[in-house]
């Protein structure tokens, strides 16, 4: 997996000069009294790169790695979490690590270390990472010698980003050497080294020698054996070719139990026993990953995309799931994947913009495409069909989303022998085919329009249509060949064969597996199990091709092959469940085996081979699944001077709003755009309660100056203590300042959604259909 650097919910911002003259000996965490005069509440009084980022204090966590990293500090606490931050460093938790390096700033205002980390946190931010290694530098007055090597070496990277990209990292590499001649007992130094020529070869400058890194990474080891610079070791391996993968085994074994509170740390494993084919070492990884990042969300009430790669550990353990044949446990993930809160930030289904459909691929998205495919896989068509009527597999605008949609459908009609619902799909499947046209013709337009605006020539104006057509070329191809896979369906179904054998070769989207029982329904049995054949073979260690090999052998009347290949597939099957219809339809193969002598469960035992090392129990890790947090308590005092509770709403769901109040102009614009949605939340049943800053007596200018283009009708509520602010983490701990706030909690008091930052949320034209959509799997 490529590191990212956090970008925060509203992306990432321009850098400004840090205010001069900050409070408390130009700390930039901490505030003085009338800094917030100077800039827009909600913003850092230091400048736009302390935007981002967690706002709220951290905790020191359990399960971080051990790290030895002496830094100038009086402060322990100071010194622990920069620790802390340096630690989760290494494992890439760059969200994380930039809030232990902030509080250790928070805890020593002239910890010039801790704004190294910070922009060592923002890795791949470059903007905001030279923001912060600026305020290193300009604290190192008092630092010792390798620590201004530290930092020196940092900023000058930082110093041109105009630069040759491989020169500076050429210049930092050999910056990084130098620290580990002069001291050679950094283990840091080493470690930061492997990982930053790891990351080199993503940027142009390939390694000369994996194994001239592997060597610096004995001594990080040697040093210090558990040392989470495991994770670079894998990395480091993964990247060359796949028999590679055997030498990251003693860290693929080890770099989870170096770290097991950094849920990256779990998830890296999974990609050597992903090369190695080992699924089911891989599948215990990755739900190791999980449950260690759902207890994070859920302990700090985060929404499950902040952390930039949760969603692609998910899918990639529904995927491994499948591989194994663990498909209820698939389903539920995936289930949960699509229950949980979507953001135009960084996780939506779908969204128009400018006519032009898009999506954000987070854990919806994910959620979604993987639920079709395991169902399809698998042949569920009942659950198919019963999840096509639910929000888990709505109907979108995406036209290749609801070409998929159909396509799943159609083929569970067929499954089922339902010939017109399998015509309606088809149906479904040319609408969206229409939607794609439109939606080239918008991408070509707004190509053509922009090229001429910036007064391109003819030859750049059609290469910038011909590049608009293509982003519809593949997306295109699919629904037209979803629609030939039903036809051909319905023709076989019917004993329908003329010119089937043409039509199953062109058909482009179809698995071998699938292509392989069509081919044996039409009567040519050698081009079944040839593609059989080639579909285990291209799937090593995977259960469901095998299970298909078997059936197709065992009805060809080879006997003999069918148990030799059920006898693979048993080995394999420990973790597959057995109420699977492929399964079931092998029943008499299973009973003309030795497996029918184990009872009524043939598969073996579930074990792990010991090189695996040693695990904990995965429930000590963390739930399986995310689930909305209970909402922190809450009490306000209405414009009537009478105190309002959440309890005031129990049974009903409530929208809250803290906002900045009267003189935040972006709090008015955000208030005046959602008294004309007011109607529309209280029809979906949802009550609106908005919490200002200001005093009882504010409240009324509030509403004064925000109802100037329309009438507010929803309550305010007054929070002048803040402490309504703190309880909901819409707070800045470092500044001890309010920050912008929108939630969602539901009528059992639990937060559905949520967003908080620098900025007011406004696209209420987005969150009402979203509140709908969630509220709804209380119904389900």
């Amino acid at each position: 997996m490529r590191r990212r650097g956090y970008t925060g919910v509203l992306g990432i911002l321009l850098l400004s000069t840090v205010l001069s003259g900050m409070a408390h000996d130009g700390d930039p965490t901490k505030a003085g009294p009338d800094d917030a005069k100077t800039v827009d509440p909600g913003h850092s009084m230091h400048g736009q790169i302390f935007n981002e980022g967690l706002r709220q204090h951290a905790r020191q966590m359990s399960g971080m790695p051990e790290i030895h990293f002496d830094i100038t500090t009086t402060n322990d606490v100071a010194r622990k979490f920069f620790l802390q931050g340096v630690g989760q460093l290494h494992g890439f938790w760059y969200l994380e690590s930039e809030r232990s390096f902030r509080e250790s700033a928070f805890c020593d205002t002239n910890c010039a270390m801790a704004y190294w980390g910070m922009a060592m946190a923002n890795a791949n931010n470059a903007t905001r990472a030279a923001g912060f290694i600026q305020e290193a530098d300009r604290r190192k007055g008092t630092v010792t010698r390798r620590e201004k090597l530290w930092i020196e070496s940092l900023a000058e990277f930082h110093k041109d980003p105009k630069r040759d990209e491989k020169e500076r990292r050429r210049d930092y590499t050999r910056a990084l050497e130098n620290i580990i001649f002069e001291f050679p007992d950094d283990v840091e130094a080493k470690a930061f080294l492997a990982v930053h020529l790891w990351d080199s070869s993503y940027k142009g400058w390939p390694i000369g020698s994996a194994q001239a890194v592997e060597s610096i990474l004995k001594e990080v080891f040697a040093q210090q054996p558990m040392h989470p610079a495991h994770h670079y070791r894998i990395h480091l391996w993964d990247g060359e070719k796949d028999e590679s993968a055997l030498r990251a085994i003693p860290s693929a074994s080890k770099s989870g139990q170096s770290s097991p509170g950094v849920a990256h740390q779990w998830h890296m494993a999974g990609h050597t026993f992903n090369k190695l084919k080992r699924y089911p070492d891989m599948a215990w990884q990755q739900e190791a990953s999980v449950r260690v990042d759902n207890s994070q969300l859920m302990a700090d009430r985060l929404l499950p995309d902040h952390i930039h790669n949760y969603a692609h550990n998910s899918e990639w353990l529904v995927q491994t799931y499948n591989y194994i044949g663990q498909v209820n446990r698939a389903v539920d993930l995936c289930v949960n994947m699509i229950e949980m809160p979507r953001h135009p930030g960084f996780n939506t289904l779908d969204k128009q913009t400018n006519g032009i459909a898009y999506e954000k691929r987070g854990t919806g998205s994910h959620g979604r495409r993987r639920l079709m495919e395991t169902l399809l896989r698998w042949e569920l068509w009942d659950e198919a069909l019963r999840l096509g009527q639910t929000p888990y597999l709505e109907p979108t605008v995406l036209a290749d989303e609801q070409g998929r949609r159909a396509r799943l459908l159609g083929l569970a009609h067929l499954g089922k022998g339902n010939r017109v619902g399998v015509s309606e799909q088809i149906e479904s499947i040319e609408a969206a085919i229409r939607g794609l046209r439109e939606e080239r013709r918008a991408h070509v337009d707004a190509a053509e329009a922009k090229a001429k605006a910036d007064k391109k020539g003819r030859g750049e104006i059609d290469s910038a249509i011909a590049d608009a057509v293509k982003r519809t070329t593949e997306p295109m191809e699919n629904l037209e060949n979803f629609i030939e896979e039903l036809r051909v369906g319905l023709d076989v179904h019917a004993g329908e064969t003329n010119d089937l054998p043409k039509r199953l070769e062109a058909l482009k989207t179809v698995s071998k597996e699938r292509l392989a029982a069509m081919w044996f329904q039409i009567g040519n049995t050698n081009q079944a199990l040839k593609l059989a054949k080639e579909a285990v073979d291209a799937g090593t260690n995977q259960v469901h091709p095998l299970a298909v090999q078997t059936e197709l052998q065992w009805k060809a009347g080879q006997t003999n092959e069918a148990l030799k290949t059920f006898a693979t597939l048993r080995a394999l099957s420990a973790r597959m469940d057995t109420h699977l219809p492929i399964v079931r339809r092998l029943a008499p193969v299973i009973a003309a085996s030795k497996a029918s002598d184990a009872g009524s469960d043939w598969r073996p035992a579930a074990t792990f081979p010991s090189d695996s090392g040693v695990r904990p129990a995965h429930d000590s890790l963390g739930s399986f699944r995310w689930n909305p947090q209970p909402a922190p308590p809450l009490e306000v005092t209405g414009s009537d001077g009478k105190p309002i509770h959440l309890a005031d709403f129990h049974g009903r769901p409530v929208l809250l709003v803290f906002y900045l109040g009267g003189g935040c102009l972006h709090c008015v614009e955000q208030l005046r755009l959602l008294a004309p949605r007011t109607e529309e939340f209280k029809k979906a049943g949802i009550d609106i309660l908005a919490i200002s800053t200001e005093t009882v007596e504010g409240l009324a200018k509030t509403r004064e100056k925000a109802g100037k283009d329309g009438r507010i009708s929803f309550p305010l509520a007054a929070d002048p203590t803040l402490a309504a602010f703190k309880k909901w983490h819409a707070h800045d701990d470092f500044e001890g300042t309010a920050l912008h706030g929108v939630f969602l909690v539901d009528g059992d008091g639990r937060v559905r959604w949520q967003d908080i930052g620098f900025e007011p949320f406004t696209d209420f034209h987005f969150l009402l259909p979203e509140a709908r959509r969630l509220l709804s799997f209380l119904q389900e």
